[in-house]
C-alpha cells in the first residue's frame, strides 16, 4: 500500500511540473515578442555583398501584427506595413543582393517589396529594378496581398 501511495505522489509531482512548464512556455513566447519589439526586433538575416555592404533584416512583433525592418550600413531604410502574425517561415522573408553588390532587395512571399541602392543611399522606384540581375522566387501561397515594386 505504501509503494502505491508513493507512486501516486510522484505522478502528481510530475504532472504538476509538466503543467507549470506548459504555462511558462505559453507565457514566454508573447513576452519574447514584446521584449524583442521594444529592442528593435529579432534578427532574421544578415547578408554581405561582394563589395562589402551589409544589410540586416529584422522582424518586429506587435500585439496583432508583424513588421519587417531593413537596415543597410547601420541605417534603417525600410519598415514594412503591418502584416498578419503568422508562424515563422510563412512569409519566406529574405534579403537578396544583385550581382554588382550594389542593390539589396527585400522579398516577402516571392514578391519584391523593397529595393535599396547602397551606393547612392536611396530607395529604388518602379521600373528601376529591371536593370539589375536578381534571382526571383515564385510565390505559390498568397496569405496577404503584396505589391511588387515593378507592378
Amino acid at each position: 500500500m505504501r509503494l502505491n501511495s508513493l507512486n501516486r505522489t510522484q505522478i502528481a509531482k510530475y504532472a504538476f511540473c509538466l503543467f507549470v512548464g506548459i504555462v511558462l512556455g505559453l507565457i514566454a513566447m508573447p513576452t519574447y515578442r514584446v521584449v524583442s519589439s521594444v529592442f528593435g526586433g529579432r534578427t532574421v538575416q544578415t547578408v554581405w555583398s561582394d563589395s562589402g555592404h551589409r544589410a540586416v533584416l529584422y522582424k518586429q512583433y506587435s500585439l496583432m501584427n508583424i513588421n519587417f525592418k531593413v537596415e543597410v550600413e547601420g541605417q534603417v531604410v525600410y519598415i514594412s506595413p503591418d502584416v498578419l502574425n503568422f508562424p515563422d517561415g510563412m512569409y519566406r522573408e529574405t534579403l537578396v543582393w544583385d550581382e554588382t553588390g550594389r542593390i539589396v532587395v527585400l522579398e516577402l512571399m516571392g514578391k519584391r517589396v523593397f529595393a535599396y541602392d547602397a551606393v547612392e543611399k536611396r530607395k529604388l522606384g518602379k521600373g528601376e529594378l529591371s536593370q539589375y540581375k536578381l534571382y526571383p522566387t515564385a510565390s505559390d501561397y498568397v496569405l496577404e496581398e503584396l505589391r511588387d515594386i515593378d507592378e
